[in-house]
């Protein structure tokens, strides 16, 4: 079972002590607070004054769900590695990377939202999220007596698509996300950016919430430290107990560093 991370950074100091860190860090859930709608996921100022720090002490990434100019625009910093479409597009001042056959995973995830608008045409507060190469389906603000018909609709939409292998779908906090059932992840995309020249030879610590973050807890399970946000995941090495405690944690890092 994971530790309760802020009664642990002794621990942690130790296990990281002579060694040089990297940091990937979630948006959602994990830098910001859920929120009724995805428009409202504003960077809180004092998180963005700690994060203005540690892009400077440690090479830092934010990987996320949204797409990846959304991202930049919600985070505006320069000297970050910014991870959109979890993970399926990367953008670094010195580096990118963008998924092969591109534009044919985009023309499939188009039909795919048009079909999912029309079918929760007239649902109050379903909310289809087109991200380019992936889709989000919000319903946080659907009556929860209504949620079994959204999960029924959506579900058959999608049906023909994963039928044929074409689609990955994840259930997180009130929202469905649809990928297209290509070989890579969150998990895949900090790898990738760790073959990168100012990440090699750091340990990767990963800081997320979301189910698809457990992509990220597969491949740095033996090789990084991984903490949960909210949840006791049991293969998670420490957890947060909610979001405003990644403020103490990123105020912990900024202090500790040497």
């Amino acid at each position: 079972m994971p530790r309760y991370l802020l009664n642990a950074f002794g621990d942690l100091e130790k296990m990281t002590r002579g060694k040089k860190l990297s940091l990937f860090l979630d948006y959602d859930g994990t830098l910001t607070p859920i929120v009724a709608t995805p428009e409202q996921a504003s960077l809180p100022y004092p998180t963005r004054e700690l994060l203005k720090k540690i892009k400077g002490i440690f090479p830092t990434a934010i990987i996320s769900g949204r797409e990846i100019n959304d991202l930049r625009k919600r985070v505006a910093l320069d000297g970050i590695v910014y991870a959109g479409n979890h993970g399926f597009e990367i953008y670094a001042e010195d580096f990118s990377f963008h998924t092969k056959g591109e534009e044919g995973l985009k023309a499939d995830i188009a039909d795919i939202t048009g079909r999912l608008k029309d079918s929760l045409e007239g649902m109050k507060g379903a909310i289809v999220e087109h991200k380019g190469l992936t889709t989000s389906i919000h319903y946080r603000l659907v009556d929860e007596r209504e949620v079994p018909q959204l999960l029924t609709r959506v579900r058959r939409e999608l049906l023909p698509y994963t039928a044929k292998g074409g689609l990955r779908i994840t259930e997180g906090k009130k929202v469905i996300e649809v990928r297209p059932a290509f070989d890579w992840d969150k998990g895949r995309a900090v790898c990738w950016i760790m073959g990168q020249e100012r990440f090699r030879e750091t340990i990767p610590l990963y800081i997320g919430d979301d189910e698809t973050d457990r992509d990220a807890l597969r491949e740095l399970k033996e090789t990084g430290i991984f903490i949960v946000v909210g949840h006791r995941w049991t293969n998670a090495h420490y957890f947060l107990k909610h979001q405003g405690e990644v403020e103490k944690l990123l105020e912990w890092l900024t202090s500790a560093a040497p």
